[in-house]
C-alpha cells in the first residue's frame, strides 16, 4: 500500500486565507493595515486609505496592493486577514464573500456557522474554524485547512471534508469534486504572511501547532512521505498540477516567451521574495532541497539589502527571503531534530552562494550544506540577527564559510565546522561562544566584532586565528584555542584570559587605545614567539598600584608562557604604562620586557627557564625595574636599563649588564634612587656582598651607569 504523499505549499496558493463562517457580514473593524490598503465606497465609488479602527461595511469593497495586507475583526471575534493584491466585499443578502481576486484567511469561533465564497466562476459554502482561501487563474479557488475540520458544500449538494494539512480546488462551475492534496503545515505557518505577518496571534494558534506536530510525527514515522514538490494553481477532477521549483533557473523563468504546458512559478520578483519567509526543512540526507515559494533564487543580476547600513554596498547572489528558518522539525524539547542535508549542487557553478535573510536567520537543528565545490564561498547572512538553537551543528566543505550579522552572534553549545579551509564570523555586535561550543576550520578562523568577543568553556581549532574587537574586549574563560600557525587578538578595551589555553606557533595579544591585558591562571604554548603588547599599562590582577600611576592588567597570576629552545621568544610590552608579572612561569630563549613606566617581576614560587644555548633576557623601562626572587642563572645574558633598578633575592647569569641614571651601586643597603640596588642577590651560587664585586664600565660617549657583574 502506498504511503500518502505530502506536497509543499506554493505561495501563490496562500497569499491569504478565509473561512466563511457565521460572522457578522454587515461590518468589521480594521485592526491592522500594512502598506497599500484601500476601502472603496460602493455607493459613491470613492476610495480612501484604510486606517486602524475604520469600519468596513457592506457593500463596500476592500482592495490591497502589492506587499500589502490587512486584518479585520467582526463583533463576534471572527478574524478576516486579507493578503496582497486582493479585492473582496461582503454581500449582506446571502452572507456571501465576493472574492474577486487574491486570498483571505478566516478564523471564526466555534459554533458561529458558515458562509459562502463566490469567485469569478465558482461558488461554494465553506465551514471551518481556521482556513485559507485563494483564487486561481481559471476563476475557481483553493481551500486549505489549518486546524479543526473544514467542510466544503457545493451548490449541487456534493460535500468534501478537509482535515488539517489538506487542501482542495473548487473548480470553475463548482459542480464536481477535485482531488484532496496534503500540504506541509509547518512550511505554511513559517512562510505565510497571513499567519505570521500580523501583530496579534491567532486565537487558534495552539490548535494549529498541535496539527503541525501531528503531521510531523506522521512524517517522521514514515506514514507520510514528503514529495519535495509544490502544488500549483491548476487542477482537474482527477489530477493536480505539481511543480519542482528547484529545477527552474531564474534566467529560464525571466527569458521564457511561451508558457509551457505546466507553467513554472512566477518570474522572480525581489520584493516578493524579500517579503516572504522561507523554510529550509527537508529531513532527507539524499534529496534535500531548498524550498522556494515564491522564487527566492537570484543569481543574475546580484542584489543588495536596501536600508541596511551594516551591509551597505554589499551585493549578494543566491537565496533571499524575509526570514529564513532551517531545520525546524524539532518537536517537543526532548526530541532532537534529525540532521538536515541541504543540497546546493544546482549552484555549484557559482563562485559564491549566499543564503540571505532580510530580517532574521534561524537554525533550529543540525544542518550540512553540501554540493558546492571546495573552491567556492558559502555565506549565511542575517540582515538583523541569527538565532542558533543550543547544541546544533553547521557543517560545510568550502573554501570560505561566512556568518555575518549586524546583531550579536551567540553560539551556545553550537558547532561550526569547515574541514576544507576558512571560517569567518562578522558581527556589528558581539560574538560569544559558551557551553562547549566548537569552532573548527582547517584554514583561517577570523572573528570580527563591533563589541565584545568571548569564549567560555569552549574549544576553537584552526590553521590560523585572528580575533578583532573594534570597540570592546576579548575574554577567554576556561576556553582553548589551538592553531597550527599564528593566533592574534586585537582589542581596544581589554584582553582577559582566565583559566584559558592558547596553543599556537606564534601568539600576539595586542591591546590598542587604552586596553588592559590580563592573564590569570592561563597557559600560552608557542614554539616560535609570544608577543603581548599594549599602549597602556600591563598589570596583574590584585596588584597594588600607587595613586597616580596608570595601570594595565597583563599576563600573570598562575600563568605559564612557553616557547621552544633556541628560537622562541616572549615579549611583554607597554608603550606608556607599567608591566607587572607575578606568579608566572616563563620558559623561552629570548625574554623581553619593555615599559613606558616601570617593570615589576615577582618570580616567587615560579621559574624562569632559558631554553637552548645563548639565551638572553632584556628588560627596559623609563622609570624603574623591580625584580624579586627570580632565577636568571639559566640565561647566558641579562640586560636591564632603567632610571632605578632594584633586584631582591635574584640569581644572576655570568654576564649581567645594568644601566641606571647615576651609575651608583648599592649592595644590601638602603635603596638608592637612580642607581643599581642588589639586595640578597647572587651570581649563580656566589652571593653578592659588596659593590666591589660589580665592575663599572661606560657606554657610548662615556655614559655612566653601565655595569658588568663578573665572578
Amino acid at each position: 500500500m502506498n504511503k500518502p504523499a505530502v506536497f509543499s505549499w506554493c505561495l501563490s496558493c496562500v497569499f491569504a486565507a478565509g473561512s466563511s463562517h457565521a460572522m457578522d457580514l454587515k461590518q468589521s473593524r480594521v485592526t491592522q493595515v500594512v502598506n497599500d490598503v484601500q476601502i472603496i465606497s460602493a455607493g459613491q465609488q470613492t476610495q480612501k486609505p484604510a486606517v486602524v479602527n475604520d469600519l468596513f461595511s457592506m457593500p463596500d469593497v476592500l482592495r490591497t496592493g502589492a506587499a500589502s495586507r490587512a486584518e479585520l475583526v467582526a463583533q463576534d471575534q471572527t478574524v478576516t486577514r486579507v493578503g496582497a493584491n486582493t479585492i473582496f466585499s461582503f454581500d449582506p443578502g446571502n452572507r456571501t464573500i465576493d472574492l474577486q481576486q487574491g486570498s483571505l484567511l478566516f478564523h471564526t469561533p466555534h459554533g458561529q456557522g458558515g458562509g459562502t465564497i463566490h469567485t469569478g466562476s465558482a461558488t461554494a459554502s465553506v465551514l471551518g474554524t481556521t482556513l485559507i482561501v485563494t483564487t486561481t487563474p481559471n476563476g475557481g479557488f483553493k481551500v486549505l485547512a489549518l486546524e479543526g475540520e473544514v467542510e466544503v458544500k457545493f451548490l449541487n449538494g456534493l460535500k468534501q471534508k478537509l482535515d488539517p494539512g489538506q487542501m482542495t480546488f473548487i473548480l470553475p462551475g463548482a459542480n464536481q469534486l477535485a482531488p484532496v492534496v496534503i500540504f506541509r503545515l509547518d512550511e505554511l505557518i513559517q512562510n505565510s504572511l497571513l499567519v505570521k505577518g500580523f501583530a496579534q496571534t491567532l486565537q487558534s494558534w495552539p490548535q494549529i501547532l498541535n496539527a503541525v506536530e501531528v503531521q510531523n510525527k506522521l512524517l517522521h514515522s514514515g506514514r507520510l512521505t514528503d514529495t519535495g514538490l509544490y502544488a500549483g494553481n491548476n487542477a482537474t477532477p482527477n489530477q493536480v498540477e505539481v511543480l519542482d521549483v528547484n529545477t527552474i533557473s531564474a534566467s529560464q523563468q525571466t527569458q521564457s516567451h511561451s508558457p509551457p504546458a505546466n507553467p513554472p512559478p512566477p518570474a522572480p520578483d525581489l520584493g516578493t521574495a524579500e517579503g516572504a519567509d522561507a523554510t529550509i526543512n527537508q529531513p532527507s540526507l539524499t534529496d534535500a532541497t531548498i524550498p522556494t515559494p515564491p522564487v527566492h533564487i537570484f543569481t543574475s543580476p546580484s542584489f543588495t539589502l536596501a536600508d541596511n547600513n551594516y551591509f551597505a554596498g554589499r551585493t549578494f547572489s543566491g537565496f533571499v527571503a524575509r526570514n529564513i528558518f532551517v531545520n525546524t522539525l524539532a518537536a517537543p524539547p526532548e526530541i532532537t531534530s534529525p540532521l538536515l542535508a541541504v543540497n546546493l549542487d544546482p549552484y555549484a557553478g557559482l563562485a559564491t552562494f549566499d543564503l540571505v535573510a532580510v530580517n532574521n536567520f534561524s537554525i533550529a537543528g543540525p544542518v550540512v550544506f553540501n554540493g558546492l565545490p571546495d573552491t567556492s564561498t558559502l555565506e549565511l547572512i542575517a540582515g538583523n540577527a541569527f538565532s542558533l538553537a543550543p547544541g546544533i551543528t553547521i557543517t560545510t566543505g568550502v573554501q570560505n564559510l561566512l556568518l555575518a550579522s549586524p546583531a550579536s552572534l551567540d553560539l551556545d553549545g553550537v558547532g561550526l565546522y569547515n574541514p576544507v579551509k576558512n571560517l569567518t564570523l562578522n558581527s556589528a555586535g558581539g560574538v560569544s561562544c559558551e557551553n562547549n561550543a566548537q569552532i573548527n576550520a582547517a584554514g583561517a578562523l577570523t572573528i570580527s566584532a563591533g563589541n565584545d568577543i568571548s569564549a567560555t568553556s569552549s574549544q576553537l581549532t584552526a590553521g590560523t586565528a585572528l580575533l578583532t574587537s573594534l570597540n570592546g574586549t576579548i575574554d577567554f574563560n576556561s576556553a582553548t584555542l589551538s592553531t597550527a600557525s599564528h593566533t592574534i587578538f586585537i582589542a581596544p578595551t581589554a584582553i582577559n584570559l582566565n583559566l584559558a589555553t592558547l596553543n599556537s606557533d606564534f601568539v600576539a595579544l595586542s591591546g590598542t587605545a587604552s586596553a588592559t591585558i590580563s592573564l590569570n591562571n592561563s597557559t600560552i604554548n608557542a614554539p616560535n614567539s609570544i608577543v603581548i603588547a599594549t599602549a597602556d599599562d600591563l598589570n596583574v590582577t590584585g596588584t597594588t598600584i600607587a595613586p597616580g600611576i596608570r595601570q594595565k592588567q597583563m599576563a600573570a597570576d598562575g600563568s605559564a608562557l612557553n616557547s621552544d629552545p633556541n628560537s622562541g621568544s616572549v615579549t611583554l610590552s607597554s608603550t606608556y604604562g607599567s608591566v607587572n608579572v607575578s606568579g608566572t612561569s616563563i620558559s623561552t630563549h629570548y625574554l623581553t620586557l619593555n615599559s613606558g613606566d616601570g617593570i615589576l617581576l615577582d618570580g616567587t614560587g615560579h621559574t624562569l627557564t632559558a631554553t637552548g644555548s645563548g639565551a638572553a633576557a632584556k628588560f627596559t623601562a623609563v622609570n624603574s625595574i623591580t625584580v624579586r626572587n627570580a632565577d636568571f642563572s639559566s640565561f647566558a645574558l641579562l640586560n636591564m636599563v632603567a632610571k632605578t633598578i632594584l633586584l631582591t633575592g635574584d640569581a644572576l647569569p655570568l654576564i649581567s649588564n645594568f644601566g641606571t641614571q647615576t651609575g651608583q651601586v648599592n649592595v644590601n643597603g638602603p635603596e638608592i634612587y637612580g642607581g643599581l640596588n642588589l639586595i640578597n642577590c647572587a651570581w649563580q651560587n656566589t652571593p653578592i656582598t659588596s659593590a666591589g664585586q660589580v665592575t663599572l664600565s661606560t657606554g657610548p660617549g662615556n655614559t655612566p651607569g653601565i655595569y658588568s657583574y663578573a665572578k
